[in-house]
């Protein structure tokens, strides 16, 4: 009998699905700065409020969700052309701005800070979209006031446990047709024990 209890805990535990550990998400503003030999975005290694830029730089903002600690953030969109955003100050630092794509989003946007050069990318920033909010921590929080509240707010937790919910209400079925083999398992190995000791106690 104990046998056929360990067999039924076994199928059991197999029928219970494993649990996935979710990393919160966070919308934030991510900081970015393009590569000019290769011509493609590059996650800024400091905050706006300490790289420093120079003429001819291009700098971009994203209000992004982080989808979890491992996965990569998202770069602008829009155009990374600097003679096409400062068609009129070659000196000047390109500012890219992707207001995400969020209801009620601003549409993404370039500007061109012409007197930025030598300053931080934050100042450049200020130049061209303020007004700017940041957090005690400095963390930047808002850009031309967007959003109006919040600063690296997790948004994906009642989401998760939705779709967690979902899996394991999918997974029922699954278990009640495996707990009852188990049980009709138990039940079958019951019997046939019970049946070769009638029948030892018959032949004696």
């Amino acid at each position: 009998m104990r046998r056929a209890l360990a067999l039924l805990g076994a199928v059991l535990l197999l029928c219970v699905p494993a649990t996935q550990a979710w990393a919160a998400s966070y919308t934030y503003w991510s900081f970015w700065q393009l590569d000019a030999e290769s011509g493609a975005w590059g996650y800024a290694t400091q905050g706006p409020g300490t790289a420093r830029v120079s003429g001819g730089d291009v700098v971009g903002f994203h209000f992004t969700t982080s989808e979890s600690a491992t996965a990569p953030p998202q770069a602008p969109r829009g155009t990374t052309e600097h003679a096409g955003i400062c068609p009129d100050a070659p000196d000047g630092v390109a500012v890219v701005i992707d207001f995400g794509t969020a209801d009620g989003a601003p549409a993404a946007r370039t500007a061109c800070a012409a007197g930025a050069a030598g300053s931080t990318a934050a100042a450049a920033l200020a130049e061209v979209a303020k007004p700017l909010r940041y957090g005690s921590d400095g963390l930047l929080c808002g850009i031309s006031d967007y959003p109006a509240t919040g600063c690296g707010e997790p948004v994906a937790a009642a989401e998760e446990e939705d779709e967690a919910a979902d899996d394991g209400a999918s997974f029922l079925p699954t278990i009640a047709t495996l707990s009852a083999v188990a049980l009709l398992a138990v039940a079958a190995l019951w019997h046939n024990r019970r049946r070769r000791r009638d029948d030892a106690s018959g032949a004696a």
